[in-house]
């Protein structure tokens, strides 16, 4: 069964291009260079769906707004927490109230003065029910901040407080050893008061209209185009911004942007053929850079749907007939990681690794064996077959997946047992469906936004806007509540494994594997410590010619 299902696999991949060994159209040399002399040209793989710092909820928008605001702290290129418009802060004994101190005489992009104001305003909007930031969790740990996410107090009722015009004061409801690096998010980017209220929350972020606290500031935005950020001269750390202006391309298509880095229409790629990684790295190994990341790729089940609701055996069976090894090995092959745990075995420095399936262990025969037992019992066969659909943004890599995953569904439970559709959408439109659980199984992944097992745990959580499998168990929720609450870090650990395994066993989703990511930089671009970044957080004004 094993190895016909690989085989299997390995006519699918090869029948999209993924088993080529192409190698003449290569070179030794590095990349050249176009036209833009004082210009970075990114591929940045998608159009960003919004560049709301409060609404931001994908890699995309976040990497631009990272150029564009700043928040209270920032990080450098060792993911450690460093000031940002806060030069510097205090924290209480009881680890309750930080007290940030602003930097001095910091503008907006438009010479604007920086405030204590503007940064209480930008915590209220993660928090104010109208904006409706799909990242409101991060204000829910602020006194009064889940009263007002749920409709029960106004935004001014958020313990964040300007004590004067360079001093804000911010108070929590219990300790977090991660504020620090929260404040440092894209969704906590400080922005403008007045120029919000200006032009109100839907149209600010046009060119022309939008002020920035960031390195850069928009310059031009063309829809499926590109965006354009020139250098914000009113930066308070301008003097070390070296690049002029950045320009983002939303390129799908890998071998697309491979073409245009190797015509030197690109200096740095987002994404990169499967097909042809080993070449790659084998040709262009001075430019070629592969990295582990802190992130999931896994697949929602819509647990609103009741075939998937309420059939635990159904949900059980799909995950265990996923040949993971099968997947990142002949399927990926870019040193990608099998997934059998909601969060993985490398965050907080491995506190929270061992909580893997137990079914893990088991032999690929075994593991069918089981899979195929639990989805006769789920009432699924030739009688009665399942038909389910995948869903994902346009993308070769995610077409890939779910062929092979539809493919191993197909090949452990029968062809005439389940029928497998997939279907592509375009980035905005397959967003929106998945936020509002219009779909069937649908391709979700996840990038840890700091070194802290939160990231993870969220997703999981009831009510969490993060959570596209609207999976809900109240007791994993209470166990978090309680981790957040107690002084004790074993305590915590405790509590948020007993959690983590009481959320795997809904099996609302399947993990599949931990990110890696490779990406081509030209040699011309210097000062960009990739290596690293295992967090894949990137801001413009590290790059150097």
């Amino acid at each position: 069964m094993k190895l016909k299902t690989i085989t299997k696999l390995v006519i699918i991949v090869s029948s999209l291009g993924l088993v080529t060994g192409i190698t003449g159209c290569f070179k030794s040399k590095s990349a050249q260079t176009g036209n833009h002399k004082d210009m970075i040209v990114v591929d940045n793989g998608e159009d960003a769906p919004t560049l709301d710092p409060a609404l931001t909820q994908d890699t995309q928008s976040s990497r631009i707004i990272y150029d564009l605001f700043e928040g209270l702290a920032s990080f450098d290129q060792k993911m450690q927490t460093i000031p940002g418009l806060a030069e510097t802060w205090d924290i209480s004994k009881d680890q309750l109230t930080y007290t940030f101190h602003l930097r001095q005489d910091m503008k907006f992009s438009d010479g604007t003065p920086i405030t204590a104001n503007d940064v209480v305003f930008s915590f209220q909007r993660i928090v104010d029910p109208k904006v409706a930031s799909p990242y409101n969790i991060l204000g829910s740990n602020i006194v009064n901040g889940q009263a007002i996410i749920d409709n029960k107090l106004p935004p001014s009722a958020l313990a964040v407080s300007a004590i004067d015009k360079s001093t804000v004061q911010i108070k929590l409801v219990h300790p977090d050893a991660s504020f620090l690096a929260i404040c440092a998010m894209p969704n906590l980017g400080i922005v403008s008061k007045s120029n919000i209220n200006k032009y109100g929350n839907n149209d600010w972020t046009q060119p022309g209209k939008m002020v920035n606290s960031g390195a850069y500031k928009l310059t031009e935005w063309v829809i499926k185009g590109y965006i354009l950020l020139s250098k914000n001269s009113y930066y308070y750390d301008a003097k070390d911004v070296s690049i002029n202006q950045v320009k983002f391309m939303p390129i799908v298509d890998f071998s697309s942007s491979l073409s245009q880095y190797k015509s030197g229409n690109i200096d740095i790629t987002y994404r990169l053929p499967i097909d042809q990684y080993k070449t790659i790295k084998r040709e262009m190994p001075e430019q070629e850079h592969t990295v582990t990341q802190e992130g999931l790729y896994y697949y929602d089940l819509n647990m609103t749907l009741p075939k998937f609701r309420d059939n635990l055996k159904l949900r059980q069976a799909l995950s265990m007939a996923v040949d993971r090894s099968a997947l990142v090995k002949v399927v990926l092959g870019q040193d990608q990681v099998p997934a059998y745990s909601y969060v993985t075995s490398t965050v907080e420095a491995g506190k929270f690794a061992g909580l893997d399936y137990d079914w893990a262990k088991w032999s690929r025969d075994k593991q069918i064996t089981e899979a195929q037992k639990l989805f006769k019992d789920s009432g699924y066969g030739p009688n009665n077959p399942l038909e389910i659909s995948i869903s994902y943004n346009t993308n070769d890599l995610h077409k890939k997946v779910a062929l092979a995953i539809g493919s191993m569904w197909q090949e452990v439970f029968g062809e005439n047992s389940i029928h497998v559709t997939i279907a592509n959408q375009e980035w905005k439109t397959f967003l929106k469906a998945r936020n509002t659980a219009n779909y069937d199984v649908a391709r979700d992944g996840w990038i840890a936004d700091y070194d802290s097992v939160d990231s993870y745990t969220n997703l999981y959580q009831c009510g969490n806007p993060q959570n596209n499998s609207k999976m809900c168990n109240k007791e994993y929720n209470n166990l978090l509540a309680q981790a957040q609450q107690t002084a004790s870090p074993e305590e915590r650990v405790d509590l948020i494994r007993k959690a983590i395994q009481i959320a795997m066993d809904e099996y609302g989703v399947i993990p599949l594997y931990q990110y890696t990511y490779y990406r081509l930089i030209n040699p011309k671009v210097k000062g960009y410590e990739i290596e690293g970044n295992h967090l894949d957080h990137v801001q413009s004004k590290w790059y150097k010619f």
